[in-house]
């Protein structure tokens, strides 16, 4: 997958966001993307045989040209998914409103009751609802009963919190994420009653749940502890980044000649370094790691790690030598 982020604005100043950092000009040399840039994002897609087009911001029903940049995506045959706080201009929400239901949905983030009702009554099944986990006891029981009065899709996304660059924003740190998974476990119980199922952001750990509680879920256990890793995110200006978090780490100009396979590779060796590391001490002897169902945690919460702890490498002495 890949994310298009076509403005840094929002109407929303979420202590945990870890974009907002980046709207003073440091991340991205635009706060807008115009026409050619998306057009030029939208053929990265199809070099990279993606058939849904991620819109993300910011909040992206602000920009200017949204119902423009709807209109082509939808033209060129793409899937759409609109990443939204729900405080969306009426043109916006008459545009998503409008469209074809099988083809465009959108994952709307919200924080607390009642949620925005307009949005919920005309968007309805288009939507899914997610939730940013960034403090140990978070307030869910309020999801469920939003997707049963508004006829929401029967599914809720959760993230976590991560550190944005230099961990100025709120966000949940890894010596939390087992109070966390608690929560979790009993919030997935009582959705699972009214046939709702939980879908897992980048960044989860198979260690913070209680054990059992991944292969009880439908479907079996889902693959979590593989999910972080380069997305990518294309920015504003065009340019390619590992995710929001990482953005200042590392960037790649989207040229005519890279893919999404491409720019991945790139990216994945330049933050190999911080791959090693993983959030936790005993991601070190970690047998999931070792087998490969994890990667170790958020790369950006591993960057954390480095920042904050001093490391203490232990050589071995060979017995010969003096």
């Amino acid at each position: 997958m890949a994310n298009i982020s076509i403005t840094l604005r929002c109407n929303r100043d979420c202590p945990y966001c870890f974009a907002r950092p980046g709207r003073d000009g440091t991340l991205s040399r635009e706060m807008d993307m115009d026409r050619a840039t998306f057009l030029a994002a939208l053929a990265f897609l199809r070099r990279s045989r993606l058939d849904q087009a991620r819109i993300l911001g910011g909040e992206p029903t602000l920009h200017p040209d949204f119902d423009w940049f709807v209109g082509e995506a939808l033209e060129q045959g793409f899937r759409l998914l609109v990443f939204s706080n729900g405080l969306m201009p009426e043109a916006a929400l008459r545009r998503l409103a409008d469209a074809p239901a099988d083809r465009v949905a959108v994952l709307l983030n919200v924080h607390s009751p009642p949620g925005p009702v307009p949005v919920l009554r005309r968007l309805g099944r288009r939507i899914v609802l997610g939730f940013n986990i960034h403090t140990p006891a978070p307030d869910l029981d309020f999801l469920v009963p939003l997707i049963v009065e508004y006829d929401l899709s029967r599914c809720v996304r959760l993230g976590l919190a991560h550190p944005s660059a230099g961990g100025a924003n709120v966000h949940l740190r890894p010596k939390r994420y087992a109070l966390v998974g608690e929560r979790i476990a009993g919030f997935a119980s009582s959705a699972a009653a009214e046939g709702v199922s939980i879908e897992f952001d980048c960044g989860f750990v198979p260690c913070m749940f209680p054990a059992g509680f991944l292969e009880s879920l439908a479907g079996g256990p889902p693959t979590i502890g593989t999910r972080c890793g380069v997305i990518p995110d294309i920015l504003p200006d065009g340019s390619a980044v590992p995710c929001y978090p990482l953005a200042a780490f590392s960037k790649i100009a989207l040229s005519e000649d890279v893919d999404a396979a491409s720019i991945r590779e790139i990216l994945c060796e330049r933050t190999q370094g911080i791959r090693t590391v993983g959030i936790f001490r005993d991601c070190a002897q970690c047998a999931l790691r070792a087998a490969k169902e994890c990667a170790g945690g958020c790369l950006a919460a591993a960057r954390e790690r480095l920042r904050d702890a001093p490391f203490l490498f232990e050589a071995a002495v060979h017995p010969n030598r003096r």
